[in-house]
């Protein structure tokens, strides 16, 4: 037995399987109809190209960012948006968003180089650990960015190299709350605040001009309210001297996508137990729903409780401009997957030509998305395994198919694969494939 106690340990676990759990029931169905319209115009392309392929979508990309800064803008003053960079670094997605006229947000002297390459005008530095290369690049591209340090040690580093250089750089430092937690490896303590502006006076060539505060994942409004509220109590303790230093304040990304992906019954904790109960003695658990929704707010919803709190709790002390980064909310909508049919095993099971090299990792496995048979649409799901083509058997790309029938030489889309999948894209066993673009 692994407990000390194996007949309390068996009551809590009884007593865990009979709670009740929030699930969100529903159907993506929407997002299939979505992806149709694109049939012929993707068909096209997949009868031009050799799959499997990227498809970069720029009439999404262009719609989502209108979007987001309508949305945003609308509702939070003196609001500056930096894209994510590191969601997805791809050059079609980077020169757009710049052409859209945001900022990017980058994390190392990598995106750096990415975001100087690709025409930026406006860049944040944002990362732990900067490296020498990283604090001489941003000096040498100061003109376009502000830093923000990670740490005291960062702050005498970049100020040490800016004394010698005889330069000044705009900077910020990032800061991290009770509400962190694991997210606490970033930054500073906030509390800690007051001594970092202090310390900063020992070297003037750094411009220390504000805060930055990131967390990600974020289902719903409570974390940027509870920072905000947060941030303001501290800032109330500051005299109006150190207060007139804070020139913008970061309130990060984190922003998920509304209704276009799921999660499977066997990921809850509920699930796991019953999953592997059930493999355990050799049988299959017997679930009810094929997944379930993941449960977000819709876009304006971040931003109405963002511009409430800003208005609550921070507008009576300060003034400053706003700064946000959205990743996934740019990015997931910008690329898809075109993938053919290359082998009918059975009924439900096929192979497909790409492998989940493609996203990085087993995403499929844990999360579920629409797979579209564009050659064979329908409106209801086959069940079916759609493994890739790498040689390992955790190489799965779902196990529903929208499709009439699965036949070989069949074009499958997985829509909105953009978000921190191409970025993660690895070149194991198959390579990383090419990438079309969707006008």
């Amino acid at each position: 037995m692994l407990t000390k106690n194996h007949a309390v340990s068996k009551k809590v676990v009884s007593k865990y399987l009979d709670q009740h759990l929030k699930l969100k029931r529903g159907s993506l169905a929407p997002v299939v109809k979505t992806s149709l319209k694109k049939r012929q115009a993707i068909l096209k392309l997949a009868k031009k190209h050799e799959t499997p392929f990227y498809l970069f979508d720029r009439q999404s990309v262009r719609a989502d960012i209108k979007k987001f800064k309508s949305v945003f803008t609308k509702q939070i003053p003196r609001l500056e948006i930096f894209y994510a960079v590191k969601s997805n670094p791809h050059p079609f997605l980077l020169k757009e968003v710049v052409r859209q006229a945001l900022g990017l947000d980058v994390s190392s002297g990598r995106e750096l180089e990415l975001a100087i390459k690709y025409g930026a005008k406006k860049i944040i530095f944002t990362g732990p650990a900067k490296t020498d290369r990283e604090l001489n690049l941003a000096i040498k591209y100061r003109k376009k960015l502000i830093i923000n340090l990670d740490s005291f040690t960062e702050l005498r580093r970049l100020g040490v190299r800016l004394r010698q250089e005889k330069t000044t750089i705009r900077a910020g430092v990032r800061i991290a709350t009770k509400y962190h937690n694991t997210w606490n490896k970033f930054g500073i303590p906030l509390t800690d605040l007051k001594r970092f502006l202090n310390e900063a006076k020992k070297y003037p060539e750094i411009q220390l001009q504000g805060i930055q505060c990131h967390m990600s994942w974020n289902k719903g409004v409570e974390p940027y309210q509870n920072l905000i509220k947060e941030i303001a109590k501290y800032l109330k303790l500051l005299s109006e001297e150190d207060r007139s230093q804070i020139k913008f304040i970061d309130f990060g990304g984190g922003f998920e996508t509304y209704q276009l992906e799921g999660y499977f019954p066997w990921t809850t904790s509920q699930g796991e137990v019953i999953k592997a109960a059930a493999e355990h003695f050799g049988r299959q658990a017997d679930f009810k729903d094929k997944y379930y929704l993941t449960e977000t707010v819709p876009l304006a919803g971040y931003a109405q409780a963002i511009a409430k709190s800003i208005k609550l709790h921070l507008d009576p002390i300060i003034k400053p401009k706003y700064y946000c980064e959205p990743g996934r909310a740019i990015s997931t909508k910008s690329m898809h997957l075109i993938l053919k049919v290359m082998d009918v095993k059975r009924s439900d099971l096929v192979i497909l030509d790409g492998g989940v090299n493609m996203v990085g990792y087993e995403l499929f496995e844990y999360f579920y998305y629409p797979v579209v048979n564009l050659t064979r649409p329908d409106t209801k799901e086959l069940s079916c395994h759609l493994y890739g083509s790498l040689c390992t058997p955790y190489d799965l790309f779902g196990y529903y198919c929208y499709a009439k029938a699965i036949k070989e030489g069949d074009i499958i889309m997985i829509p909105n694969q953009g978000a921190y999948t191409y970025t993660l894209a690895q070149n194991f066993i198959k390579p990383i494939p090419e990438t079309y673009v969707l006008d």
